[in-house]
């Protein structure tokens, strides 16, 4: 989610998208989430591994993409949607594992789970650290980057 939380930011101080255009721009992303999450969880039904590869591999891609090309619209706007789609295709995935691996507490597992992704997005300040100290704002897609990557040995730790 850092990419996103400072899509803003890096839309009006980059891009050059007016303010005005920002909501505009940031809709897609919730289109794609929409599409992520359909997509994710018919692919976690069979393959959970492949749904959260993909996802921590599409999110570390783009949030790269949006690092290299930030001062390109035709690019930034497609792949804010493309954003949306990784990013939430492997919720269900995330969902499903760790239903599978709490399965004598649902509740526990659900309320665990929902906690975690609170807590990460909570973090998101935190991690974009750099920019008090002179960072450009598009730091923060390098380190979505980066956290999207780190998820790739737990995932495989985990299958």
């Amino acid at each position: 989610m850092i990419s996103f939380n400072y899509l803003s930011a890096v839309l009006t101080d980059v891009t050059g998208v007016p303010g005005v255009w920002v909501p505009a721009v940031l809709a897609p992303f919730g289109v794609g989430a929409f599409a992520g999450l359909s997509i994710g969880g018919r692919i976690a039904d069979r393959r959970p591994v492949r749904a959260l590869t993909a996802g921590a591999v599409g999110i570390a891609f783009l949030s790269a993409t949006l690092a290299v090309f930030p001062g390109a619209p035709e690019v930034v706007v497609p792949t804010v949607f493309l954003l949306g789609i990784a990013a939430f295709a492997l919720n269900p995935a995330l969902c499903g594992r760790v239903f599978t691996i709490a399965a004598d507490a649902p509740t526990l597992a659900g309320a665990t789970t929902v906690s975690a992704f609170q807590l990460g997005i909570s973090l998101t300040p935190a991690f974009a650290a750099a920019l008090a100290s002179g960072a450009q704002v598009t730091t923060v897609s390098w380190i979505g980057a980066a956290l999207a990557l780190l998820t790739l040995p737990l995932i495989a730790l985990d299958r």
